[in-house]
């Protein structure tokens, strides 16, 4: 008699499926190639590297785009020995990327010049300037979308997700990409930031090393319960609070998701310790909305 699969394998299955395809990645990189070498016949552009998902190895397949921080000189952002809005140089930025690409779609997302290339991998431009150092981490100042300025340190992000993903036994990504396809597997994604999961899952215990896929993806949700979904302050102590999302309106839509998630997790592991594991992959299908 064949014996079916526990619904875990079948998350760790999920979780391979979704991983980024590397012919979109290749033609964002050559894309990214071209927007530097743009950006550095009108700017002074004195670095730039990838940042977000992608840099931290927690991006998805089809919706995760490409974060590309270019950092331009102290010069760029100084008018009359005054630092100008950040919407003043993303403005200068947006115009100027679609003088060099006028036949791709540009569009304004919130901190960055999103470009939709017709490969299906969208890069997102981040003007950016240094600040500081903390701790021997290069610190940035960045659009925060309302004109002023934001302080980050992808270096420093990047590294404490990563020694909280060794601690989780080298698991902890793979979890965040599960709750990214969590998060886009309906007709309109949920108002969660993929920075917020990924600062949540490092500064809790969450995927803990004796845990599955299940049971890690179950406590997110009943973490986002007990906290309300509420912003944490930045584990590393640079970006102030970060929160889920911008409105009092999206914080209520994903605490809805969360308690409809939570309660299917928790289904789900009981069906799965009943060895009822139709029932289980039933109600990790309700979880991911049908795109389990």
């Amino acid at each position: 008699m064949r014996i079916q699969a526990p619904p875990q394998f079948n998350l760790q299955a999920l979780a391979s499926r979704i991983q980024p395809q590397e012919a979109a990645l290749s033609a964002a990189r050559s894309h990214r190639g071209s927007v530097r070498l743009r950006l550095a016949k009108t700017f002074q552009v004195a670095n730039a590297t990838s940042m977000g998902s992608h840099a931290r190895q927690t991006a998805v397949h089809r919706y995760s785009d490409l974060d590309f921080m270019v950092q331009f000189r102290k010069d760029e952002f100084f008018w009359g020995g005054r630092l100008v809005s950040s919407d003043t140089i993303l403005d200068r930025l947006l115009n100027d990327l679609r003088e060099r690409f006028p036949n791709t779609s540009i569009r304004r997302d919130i901190v960055a010049a999103s470009l939709d290339f017709s490969s299906g991998q969208s890069l997102d431009v981040v003007p950016a300037r240094f600040d500081s150092f903390s701790e021997s981490r290069p610190v940035y100042l960045i659009p925060d979308g309302t004109g002023g300025w934001l302080r980050t340190s992808p270096q420093a992000h990047d590294q404490y997700f990563e020694v909280a993903h060794e601690r989780s036994g080298r698991k902890l990504r793979r979890v965040s990409q599960l709750l990214k396809w969590w998060k886009h597997g309906r007709e309109q994604a949920l108002p969660i930031r993929s920075f917020y999961i990924d600062m949540v899952l490092a500064s809790t215990d969450v995927a803990g090393v004796a845990r599955t896929y299940g049971t890690c993806l179950r406590d997110f949700f009943e973490h986002l319960l007990a906290t309300e979904c509420r912003p944490i302050h930045d584990p590393c102590g640079i970006a102030g609070r970060i929160s889920a999302n911008e409105t009092y309106a999206q914080l209520s839509t994903l605490n809805r998701a969360a308690q409809f998630a939570q309660m299917h997790a928790r289904s789900a592991l009981a069906a799965e310790a009943k060895r009822d594991f139709p029932e289980a992959n039933r109600q990790w299908s309700l979880v991911f909305n049908g795109s389990y």
